[in-house]
This record gives C-alpha cells, structure tokens and sequence, in this order.
C-alpha cells in the first residue's frame, strides 16, 4: 500500500488527471477523482482550483495510467471503470440513482434533503442539496435496487454505501433507508452501508433487520469547542457515544464506523482523543481532511498541522496495538478519502 504521508499528500493537495469525478454531487466530498495505485485506494481532489498547481500528476503511458510525484514516479494507476452509466433506468440515466466512487464502492443518497438546511443549521463542510435541480432528490426504493442490481452485475466486488440528508428529527431517515436496503436485497446479494445520524434503538434494529451488514454513525467533530460552529444541528456528542454502543449492540463489534474530520479548526487532542474512544468501543475510525468543495475559492487545508497529526496518530495506534478486522462494506472498506487504512 501507499505510504501513509504520501496518501495524506494526495488527499490534501489533490492531483492533476486526464480523468475527472464519477460521482458529480451529493453527500460525502465532492470534486475528488477515484483510482487504484500499489493496492491503495485514492479519491483526490482534482475539480477544486488548488489541484491545479498539485506536484503529483496521472500521465497516461500507452494504454496505461502512471503517478507521478513531480517527476518521481509512484506506480500504475487503475481508474474505475463503471460499465453501467448511462444505462435507462425509468427514464433515468443509472448513475443519477447510484454513482460508481472510489475504486469499486456504490454511492446513493436516498434523499437529498436535509433539515439542517432547511433551518439554518447546516453543516460547514456539507454540500448534499447543492445541484439538487440536475439530481434525483427521492431516490425510489425499487428504482434504486434495479440500478444497484445492473451496477453491481458489472463488477461484483463492488459494495453499496446508502446515506441520506436528516429528513426529519424522529427517525432522521431510518425509515427511507430501511425500505431502500429492503429493495436492493431482494433483488441483488451485495454488502450495504447505511449512514445515518443518532437514532434509538428501535431505528437502528429496523436497518440492520432491512438487511444492512454495517452502519456509520459519524460523529464528524470530536472537539466540543467547535461543534456548535461546525455542525450545529447535530446532536450532542454523548448521544453519539450511545448510538455508537446501541449499533454495536445489534449490529456487532467493527460493523459500525465513523468519520472524524480534520482541519476544521479542532484541537489536534480532540483527534487522538476520538480515535482511542472509537477503538476503545470496537468503532472504526475514518479519519479523513476536510475537502473543500470544488467552486469556492479556499486553499488546502494546512499540510503541515496534518503531517504533524498524522505522526500523533501513529503513535497512538502504536500504543493501543489494535487491528480491527476488514470491514464488510462503506467507507471504510473503500478507504478513499482516508489514509486511516494505510496505518492498519
């Protein structure tokens, strides 16, 4: 795999590729090209102005594809290859109902409206109802699965990631991604993902009895201090603590993850300080860089406080000395927008 600083590097700084995204919007960062190069998985910046001034660069060689770190050459790339986009699903382009990420991971938001939107309260780094006029904003259930079904006949390593905005404050979306997992079962035998915010009990066991094999309940910012500026819809940090330990309680130890992101301004502590407690609960941690989206004039975030917290991290994943296991499905199977893998 990559080393983790050089991954880090690309994920920051970006990279400059004849190829551009896959996956045009929706929730998660936008503005990133997917890849495979020396077993890792990258999704880079490439669509934001700073990835145009980036030292690494893809540069095609024949019919090969290879990295280049100013003029230091990292190894073969391997750019997905989707198969199904453009395919007629009622009326609708395939990949307005699922995205191909990453390398091989299936992306959907089943809905694309968020009540922290529609409040004032959204949060800083999301960009889910933006491009809503050229998306599908209600993604329908068996509509999906037809689509899940065809993209993953194409390619059947590829697992599903289902996320979508708060639509409400009862069950924030459990409801629509429940019958959506429902759906895509019935047709199609691929792991699913689900991403959703604190939900009780009740919520939590109707996903996983819907059919979904693991769940992230992100947390997103760690550091108190910033939360209320960050995200300040989202519920307390306790009550994703509780969440964290109801979703282990049903759907078992290292099927629930989480993302932690960085550069928001938190306190470097606040990072580590998430990491142990993650792991401490059987949790998996998915660290990543905040991206900037592509279209606002913001530079990258700051490199040097990264490499500095990537050598903290280190250190405390030498400390704990654990190795969870290989997630089934989601974010941290695919690992793009992490250098988390790279150090497990």
């Amino acid at each position: 795999m990559l080393d983790p600083e050089l991954k880090l590097k690309l994920l920051i700084l970006g990279v400059r590729s004849p190829r551009g995204p896959l996956r045009k919007g929706g929730g998660g960062p936008n503005g990133g090209v997917g890849f495979r190069v020396e077993k890792s998985v990258v999704s880079a910046p490439v669509r934001q102005s700073y990835a145009r001034n980036s030292p690494f660069k893809i540069i095609q060689d024949g019919e090969k594809y290879v990295l280049y770190e100013f003029e230091h050459r990292i190894g073969y790339v391997e750019y997905p290859e989707p198969g199904y986009y453009g395919t007629n699903i009622g009326g609708v382009p395939a990949e307005r109902y699922v995205a191909l990420d990453g390398y091989d991971t299936l992306v959907s938001a089943v809905s694309r409206k968020c009540i922290h939107w529609e409040l004032g309260k959204k949060c800083s780094f999301c960009n889910i109802q933006k491009g809503l006029k050229e998306s599908i904003d209600m993604k329908d259930p068996e509509l999906l699965a037809q689509a899940v079904k065809i993209a993953h006949e194409k390619d059947r390593k590829r697992h599903l990631t289902l996320t979508t905005g708060t639509v409400n404050t009862t069950d924030r979306g459990a409801e629509l991604l429940a019958a959506a997992v429902k759906a895509i079962k019935k047709e199609v035998d691929i792991p699913v993902h689900v991403q959703i915010e604190p939900v009780n009990r009740h919520w939590i066991e109707r996903l996983y009895e819907s059919g979904a094999d693991t769940i992230g309940i992100h947390v997103e910012v760690f550091d108190d201090e910033i939360r209320p500026k960050v995200i300040p819809g989202k519920l307390s940090l306790d009550d994703y603590l509780d969440a964290w330990k109801t979703a282990i309680g049903v759907f078992g130890e290292w099927n629930v993850s989480s993302w932690l992101l960085t550069g928001l301004g938190e306190r470097p502590d606040s990072i580590t300080r998430g990491l142990e407690t993650m792991l401490s609960m059987a949790v998996y941690p998915f660290i990543a860089p905040y991206r900037p989206p592509p279209g606002e004039e913001r530079g990258p975030p700051d490199l040097n406080y990264h490499t500095n917290l990537l050598e903290k991290i280190e250190e405390t994943l030498g400390d704990l000395q654990i190795h969870p296991p290989e997630f089934k499905s989601g974010c941290p199977r695919c690992g793009g927008c992490s250098f988390i893998p790279e150090l497990f």
